[in-house]
């Protein structure tokens, strides 16, 4: 199953980061082909995504359930197609960025460039989660150190046809 992983510092604490992300009507819209969403309950919602492929475009429901509410740190979910043959799943995981003295002693690695879809989804994520707490100076400066770190993983599988 192919997963992506996007790592994105946030110059937020981890509790405002948390706000937004324990709400699900918060970061479904952020999803590229995004067309709509229902929540259900807390845990469930289904949305309509619509995707474009070279000329082609395909509009795909998928049924979404939150497996893992652990708060202020992480939410996992699993995703399946409603009437097609995809499944996958993901998480947000917010991670406290170490102090000056921890960093200085323990280098942490250097996130990855995103330019994928998973790295506009999270940069839009952040820049309208910044936007909504300071106004509209940008979060990804080079002078802004960050509180915490949100890391975004996503899986997808498309299923064939019969077996």
């Amino acid at each position: 199953m192919p997963e992506v992983v996007c790592r994105h510092p946030v110059a937020a604490p981890v509790e405002k980061v948390w706000d937004f992300v324990k709400h699900i009507n918060n970061w479904a819209p952020m999803m590229t082909g995004y067309q709509s969403h229902e929540e259900k309950t807390d845990r469930e919602s289904v949305w309509v995504l619509k995707g474009d492929v070279g000329m082609l475009s395909r509009t795909v429901t998928l049924g979404v359930l939150i497996t893992d509410w652990s708060g202020p740190e992480r939410v996992v979910f699993t995703l399946e197609g409603v009437g097609e043959a995809v499944s996958g799943g993901g998480s947000f995981e917010i991670l406290a960025c170490p102090s000056e003295e921890q960093s200085a002693s323990e280098p942490a690695p250097p996130a990855p460039v995103q330019r994928s879809f998973f790295g506009r989804l999270l940069r839009r994520l952040f820049g309208f989660l910044y936007r909504r707490k300071y106004g509209v100076v940008p979060v990804s400066t080079a002078s802004t150190s960050a509180d915490c770190e949100l890391v975004f993983t996503w899986r997808m599988e498309a299923g064939g046809g019969g077996e």
